[in-house]
């Protein structure tokens, strides 16, 4: 079988939107798959982490992307980031909050939407010229799967679309609400993408159960064993609270303000790898002093060693209506590092029922913060957990996967 995955990050692009088929293609490839990936080169990428590596026997084709983040540096001052994973309420600048009305209003369905001329031109002829069981788009960006399209349109070829976020009722238009007829474009751009491909790979049950009627898989992130054999917990003075990745809108990090005042422990809290804007920044500082830690980014290997090395491990849920399906592929990388989880947010969600199922900690709502503070009071340091968590192991999510896709002996 052979599959060309286009995806807009792949390494060096960091981050979360790399992780999953960085875990999904070795797997594919230890299974006889031969595996081609499409991705950009020279883009707008929020992180670079030069520490991940391409898995050997991958056939890599890049694509040029236009730098876009030029464009609104250009625009709206130097000092404004081109947003990425979502559209911040930081950027008060005039110039960056009309620059945010075009890009949530005209650029449909997102900015990387004009990679897409070079990325089609790309796969157009890697298909042509060398014969592939299937095309694989994974999103976001969802502009991505208009490529996929356009190439079974074209070609005939089988493809499959795989969300890793929701599309219309991705948080950042839940918080930022484009015009109506925008939301209608994005609406019917949604249904024609799910009803073309030839199966949808969906992370989760309720992101799936909001996406318009289609063939549908759930498949969520997992975590690979392989990654966490040489890691170590080592056990510190202080008990250390971790929040490890980013911080997008509707992520409410008042909640630990809040909490700041209630935990018992002689405590460290460390923000690994979070962009901070100035307003949070000087809240967590006033809230928590000299136990406040911060981390600038760091490789990803380092990353799951912080984890690894916490007594308490902090998931923030989008507080939106919609985000009951998100799962986050951090929630995995914490399940594996088998230190407890406190989860505030959704108590409801997929997210939740998983922390739950495995045992792994404890959620609660913003309204039930003593209760939190209490539970975290029990933990003693260096505690593990112990629940089962096979079912989220990546070659489990590699059955499903093949199951779907055609070509498979």
């Amino acid at each position: 079988m052979r599959i060309l995955l286009i995806s807009y990050y792949f390494p060096p692009a960091g981050g979360a939107a790399v992780q999953r088929w960085l875990r999904f293609i070795p797997q594919l490839i230890k299974r006889g798959v031969e595996v081609s990936v499409l991705c950009s080169v020279g883009g707008d990428y929020p992180f670079v982490d030069k520490s991940l590596k391409i898995p050997p026997g991958v056939r890599l084709i890049r694509a040029k992307a236009p730098r876009m983040g030029t464009l609104w540096s250009a625009i709206s001052g130097a000092r404004d980031q081109l947003p990425h994973g979502g559209i911040s309420a930081s950027h008060t600048s005039i110039p960056a909050r009309i620059l945010i009305w075009l890009r949530l209003n005209l650029i449909i369905p997102d900015l990387r939407v004009f990679w897409n001329p070079a990325a089609y031109k790309a796969a157009y002829k890697e298909i042509s010229s060398k014969h592939y069981d299937s095309v694989i788009t994974t999103g976001p960006p969802h502009s991505t799967h208009l490529i996929g399209m356009k190439l079974k349109r074209k070609t005939g070829i089988k493809w499959y679309t795989d969300f890793r976020d929701p599309w219309l009722n991705i948080h950042y238009l839940k918080l930022n609400p484009p015009t109506e007829i925008a939301r209608r474009i994005h609406a019917h751009l949604e249904a024609k993408v799910l009803s073309s491909a030839d199966g949808n790979f969906i992370i989760s049950e309720a992101i799936a159960a909001a996406l318009p009627d289609a063939r549908k898989r759930i498949l969520p992130n997992g975590f690979d064993p392989n990654e966490y054999v040489d890691l170590k917990h080592h056990t510190y003075p202080r008990f250390r609270i971790k929040y490890v990745g980013q911080i997008t809108a509707g992520q409410d990090l008042q909640l630990l303000t809040k909490l700041a005042g209630m935990w018992k422990h002689d405590y460290e809290l460390s923000m690994v790898g979070t962009r901070l804007n100035e307003s949070d920044l000087k809240s967590l500082h006033l809230s928590f002093g000299e136990r406040l830690r911060l981390v600038p980014f760091i490789p990803h290997a380092s990353a799951l060693q912080e984890m690894v090395d916490s007594d308490l491990l902090l998931l923030i849920l989008n507080d939106y209506e919609g985000n009951e399906g998100m799962l986050t592929t951090k929630l995995f990388e914490y399940l594996a590092a088998r230190s407890p989880i406190l989860c505030l947010g959704n108590s409801e969600g997929a997210a939740s029922r998983i922390i739950s199922d495995t045992n792994a900690g404890q959620c609660f709502t913003p309204n039930q913060l003593s209760e939190a503070a209490q539970w975290v009071n029990s933990l003693e340091k260096s505690q593990r957990t112990e629940g089962d968590i096979s079912l989220y192991n990546v070659e489990r999510q590699i059955d499903i996967l093949l199951c779907e896709l055609p070509g498979q002996k």
